[in-house]
């Protein structure tokens, strides 16, 4: 089994949904995924906002809003694990909800985000509901469940809410410390630890548009998340058009992986 900081195109190819979250786990913590708004213009005329997320040393690309129908396509053109994002509420448009005619069509996902974007609110309940519809649609799917951000609400869950979550999803998202008020770096660690009890992987979410922020900023972010546990480290799609800065994604790959993973990542066609 390879960690996902040695795989290239062809391993992701012929990569199940179990083989996909082992290759994570196994690689501590330096893994990196890019979040991407569907309907932005591209950052770069001629070129997707995905690849240019993928150039900059993503390891796996999520599509938020996603209103498109290609997921293979997508996936072979970039290479890498691509995920999507839906949301437990019918107040959002159809072709972001967490329902089974929704999930039908992104049978061709890697990986499913089940969380909220500020006009969406929903709580863990709600969340954890939508984690068993996608499995019983995507039996085969890796499932992530949370919160990037306070999705128009308070920003960090209560640890009974958490571990909730945790014993339903293969993985569950936080906000990164220093994103959200009071996501101290001890309380982050803490609810950490819940869910690595209940044997979820943890996605530490930067998704407060600090992924827009200087350098410094996403480093210190990324080095945090890191100390805390975190499995995975995601950039969200508010740094710019529809994307991170790019060179934010450079600065978080160097700072949780080094030169060496960082280039390989971004070498790797």
């Amino acid at each position: 089994m390879k960690r996902i900081l040695d795989c290239g195109p062809g391993d992701f190819y012929h990569m199940d949904g179990v083989a996909l979250l082992e290759s994570i786990r196994r690689s501590e913590g330096r893994t990196v995924m890019c979040e991407v708004l569907w309907p932005s213009a591209p950052l770069v005329d001629g070129v997707s906002n995905a690849a240019v997320a993928v150039a900059f040393g993503a390891d796996l690309v999520l599509l938020n809003m996603f209103a498109g129908e290609d997921l293979a396509g997508i996936k072979a053109r970039l290479g890498r694990p691509v995920g999507v994002n839906v949301e437990p509420s019918p107040d959002v448009a159809p072709h972001r909800r967490a329902d089974p005619e929704n999930l039908q069509r992104l049978s061709a996902a890697d990986f499913i985000v089940v969380t909220a974007n500020p006009d969406a609110e929903v709580d863990a309940q709600d969340m954890a509901a939508a984690v068993e519809r996608t499995r019983d649609v995507l039996p085969d799917t890796p499932v992530f469940a949370g919160k990037m951000h306070g999705s128009g609400g308070r920003g960090l869950v209560e640890e009974p809410e958490l571990a909730r979550l945790a014993e339903a999803a293969d993985g569950v998202l936080l906000p990164a410390p220093g994103t959200v008020p009071g996501s101290r770096e001890t309380v982050v660690a803490g609810l950490v630890n819940v869910a690595r009890a209940a044997g979820a992987l943890v996605v530490a979410a930067v998704g407060t548009s600090q992924e827009g922020s200087d350098a410094d900023t996403v480093r210190r972010i990324s080095l945090s998340a890191k100390r805390c546990g975190a499995d995975v480290l995601h950039l969200g799609d508010a740094g710019l058009s529809g994307l991170a800065d790019p060179m934010n994604v450079l600065a978080a790959s160097l700072a949780i992986r080094g030169r060496r993973h960082t280039y390989r990542r971004m070498a790797m066609r």
